[in-house]
């Protein structure tokens, strides 16, 4: 009995101290919720803008079409005196916006590019926001720009400068472009894991990872085509941004290691011998510099970030009683609703439901930045296009630095498709992908074994092979598929069907190469899209309005929580372990967004690298 009451008394205590931790952090996040309605609610008003204000472009992460939902507990922080984490990523548009709006506003003199935080180098977008920068030079307010570093995507944001500054213990890093994917052939065979893959497209790679060890002559071959199409574009365009010659820059990239060495590993130095910038000053000698253009003395300049100026002087885009309603849809296609980070099936179709619904609508816009994804969820889409048709408003496709494979089997549909010059598109073709691990299995000592009615009974069953009828009907499933496909192009660009298989074989094509190919109409960026919608339905004025899904009142809710508790309590970090487990997560999303119910792709995963 002195046993079972010690017993009793270990657990009586044990549970005790577990409903006390249980309460007590029931009550933190009670606490921090009440905390951040309070500061919501009494928290100090925005500070105005003040009146000689410089406008810092400083994107962070990654430039992308679209952003996720803001976190409230970023406004939390800010309003608690702490600073938020370093976003993930930076909407392109809003980085526009901000610098079109600054060009008539007398409170602006001049634009400062604090370019350290870009991550990747989309040349699409940052061409995008160059041309933005052109434009607001015309005002005859300076563009300025200053880091302790560039790399190839912050060089190429930094060109469109007046002056381009670097600190004295920087350096200019350009490696061109690459795709380099990860192949798991190896790892699938040491886990004994079989992978059946069907495609379609003797140039449809996406499946190269599960089958081979390296990438095939095709991949290569075709990889290597727009690769150097792609680099001799962000070539020429940091060339005659800093009037120097395409062959001085990459002379510098391959001739990197004796050019730094003729200056004593000063690469700082190097990069102005080399005309890449125009000087070498300390973050004090720039403010300075910027000071003197604009008149005033370093201690009175105000600078405001891109995303605070929005927020204090908000984009005014022209109103009229018509307007181009603008579709932004990003990452892999995917089935039902899904985040702005994904392009759902369903969360599309609400929109253009929405446009079709609206009187003011009379055109849409449809901003495409994804390399596919599934095949039935782009048929999806590709019917609302149809049915926005039908209703009478013409539909335009943008496509932005991505849209290949299933976002083209999307654009085909569109009374015309935009592309820039720069825009990864077409990889027309389609696979299937099923892992088995009858063999993983059995070398574990897990075997299966039963009776069905029929010799398929098993389908499904991870731990049975596939049987031969079953693969021999995939790959009819797969043809047909195919051929809706290319029936799909043909019709949208008005082509025979021998004219769209030329061009299929699940290659991919740049912009201006798919111009050339008429797989699309025109060349351009979004503004060309919505006027050409604008000139479709008939109007003089091309005005246009963003289409956004709104949260629901549950979404918001859990946002509010768990966002919040996330930045409170989960500081970001970085450094190699950080790099290593972004490369995992990366891949995790990957195999999480093959969703298709009939397991059916039509993806180019070769373009997802690049822009990183």
């Amino acid at each position: 009995m002195d046993a079972l009451d010690k017993i009793r008394r270990f657990f009586g205590a044990t549970w005790k101290v577990l409903g006390w931790i249980r309460s007590a952090v029931a009550n933190i996040v009670f606490l921090l919720l009440l905390a951040f309605v309070l500061v919501g609610l009494l928290g100090d008003k925005e500070e105005p803008l003040e009146a000689n204000s410089v406008l810092v472009i400083d994107p962070d992460g990654q430039l992308v079409e679209e952003s996720v939902a803001p976190e409230p507990a970023e406004i939390f922080l800010k309003k608690m005196g702490r600073e938020p984490s370093k976003a993930e990523e930076s909407k392109a548009q809003d980085v526009i916006d901000a610098i079109r709006q600054a060009a008539g506003d007398s409170r602006i003199k001049a634009v400062v590019i604090d370019p350290g935080d870009l991550i990747g180098c989309d040349t699409t977008k940052l061409m995008d926001i160059g041309k933005a920068l052109r434009n607001f030079k015309e005002s005859g307010k300076p563009v300025l720009a200053h880091s302790s570093f560039y790399t190839q995507g912050q060089f190429l944001l930094a060109s469109y400068a007046d002056a381009v500054y670097l600190s004295p213990l920087g350096g200019v890093s350009l490696t061109g472009f690459g795709t380099y994917p990860t192949y798991f052939k190896g790892l699938l065979d040491k886990a004994r894991v079989n992978v059946h893959v069907y495609r379609v497209g003797e140039y449809k790679t996406a499946v190269e990872p599960f089958l081979r060890d390296s990438m095939s002559e095709q991949a290569r071959e075709s990889n290597r085509e727009w690769l150097d199409a792609l680099w001799q574009a962000y070539l020429n365009e940091a060339a005659r941004n800093r009037s120097i010659s395409t062959e001085s820059i990459l002379a510098y990239v391959n001739n990197i290691d004796t050019k730094l060495g003729a200056v004593g590993g000063d690469a700082a130095r190097l990069a102005v011998t080399t005309k890449l910038v125009d000087d070498i000053k300390t973050i004090d000698q720039f403010d300075l510099i910027l000071a003197t253009k604009i008149g005033l003395k370093p201690e009175d300049v105000h600078r405001v970030g891109f995303k605070d100026y929005l927020r204090l002087s908000p984009y005014e885009k022209p109103i009229s009683r018509e307007m181009i309603g603008v579709i932004r849809a990003r990452g892999p296609i995917v089935p039902g609703q899904q985040p702005e980070s994904m392009t759902g099936s369903e969360s599309v179709a609400d929109l253009f439901r929405q446009a079709r619904q609206d009187p003011s609508i009379v055109a849409v816009v449809l901003r495409l930045d994804s390399s596919g994804g599934s095949a039935t969820a782009a048929e999806d889409i590709h019917r609302e296009i149809v049915r926005t048709q039908d209703a009478g408003k013409p539909v335009v496709v943008s496509l932005g630095s991505v849209a290949a494979s299933g976002a083209y089997w999307i654009a085909a549909g569109a009374n015309r498709i935009v592309a820039a010059p720069t825009t990864l598109t077409g990889s027309i073709g389609i696979f299937a992908a099923f892992p088995t691990f009858e063999n993983t299995a059995r070398d574990w000592g897990v075997t299966t074994d039963g009776v069905g009615t029929t010799d398929i009974a098993d389908l499904g069953n991870p731990l049975r092979p596939i049987p031969p009828r079953v693969s021999t009907s995939i790959q009819f499933l797969l043809e047909h598929g195919y051929k809706v496909f290319l029936d799909r192009v043909a019709k949208g660009r008005r082509m025979t069907a021998p004219e769209v298989e030329e061009l299929a074989q699940g290659k991919v094509f740049l912009g201006q190469t798919a111009l050339a190919r008429k797989l699309v109409d025109q060349a351009g960026g979004l503004d060309e899209a919505i006027k050409a919608a604008a000139d479709l339905a008939g109007l003089t004025n091309a005005a246009s309005r963003d289409l956004r899904r709104e949260p629901t009142p549950r979404e918001k809710l859990l946002q509010n929580i768990f966002s919040s508790g996330a930045a409170l309590l989960l500081p970001r970090t970085s450094g190699p372990m950080t790099s290593l487990l972004h490369v995992a997560r990366e891949h995790a999303e990957l195999l999480d967004s093959f969703t298709d119910p009939h397991h059916i792709y039509a993806r180019s995963l070769e373009c997802e690298a690049v822009t990183r």
